[in-house]
């Protein structure tokens, strides 16, 4: 069986987005789950009441490597190349007014969040000073939008399916901005009206636009 390495995508847009297949998959990884609940002592009793206040968000942390000097990285990208690559997943997108969404993909863990933390550490330099060797920490908290954990909870409004048309210079993105205040939320969209290729729906193109 051929050697499947983790990829790290951004899942923000419909356009094309960086996607990073890592060189060495991590050793291992964690995940971190809890809760938020209030502590309210009780005159009388020994244990304080523990009420249940909000779920929090999962966390994801592994180590990625980065090798210059592996025989299996012969004519690819530097080290320097790669690091840039990864800051992309903290820096703010320019159409987003934040950092994009990306998903972990490896074996049977898929995990969509945003990079919360991106720790580098360099670990082996070239005479001249660059880095060929390193390794990255990066910290993963999980993401769903608010009208995707409002439908898990069968919470949802009544049908307000429209459609809408679309004009020059739209993407199927900016209409979910409008439509759900999400510019994320264009994948129903684009299942709604069976578009495959979200990047070339022309001007004057009538859109179904589901209700989330």
């Amino acid at each position: 069986m051929p050697l499947v390495h983790a990829k790290l995508i951004d899942v923000s847009s419909a356009a094309p987005q960086p996607t990073v297949e890592v060189q060495f998959n991590p050793s291992e990884y964690s995940i971190d789950r809890g809760a938020t609940y209030a502590v309210m002592p009780v005159p009388g009793l020994q244990t304080p009441i523990q009420q249940f206040i909000r779920g929090d968000a999962d966390q994801l942390t592994l180590e990625l490597f980065v090798d210059e000097t592996s025989s299996r990285n012969a004519g690819k990208e530097s080290v320097k190349s790669r690091l840039e690559t990864l800051r992309t997943f903290v820096r703010i997108n320019a159409s987003l007014h934040a950092p994009p969404v990306c998903q972990f993909v490896w074996g049977d863990l898929t995990f969509v969040g945003t990079v919360v933390s991106l720790r580098e550490r360099q670990v082996m330099f070239s005479t001249n000073g660059n880095p060929v060797r390193a390794r990255v920490t990066l910290v993963l908290r999980a993401y769903k939008s608010a009208e995707v954990q409002m439908r898990e909870l069968r919470l949802e409004s009544p049908d307000r399916t429209h459609v809408r048309v679309m004009r020059e210079g739209e993407t199927l993105s900016t209409i979910a901005n409008e439509a759900y205040g999400d510019p994320r939320a264009w994948r129903p969209i684009a299942e709604a009206n069976d578009i495959d290729r979200p990047r070339f729906v022309l001007p004057g193109t009538a859109l179904k636009i589901p209700a989330l």
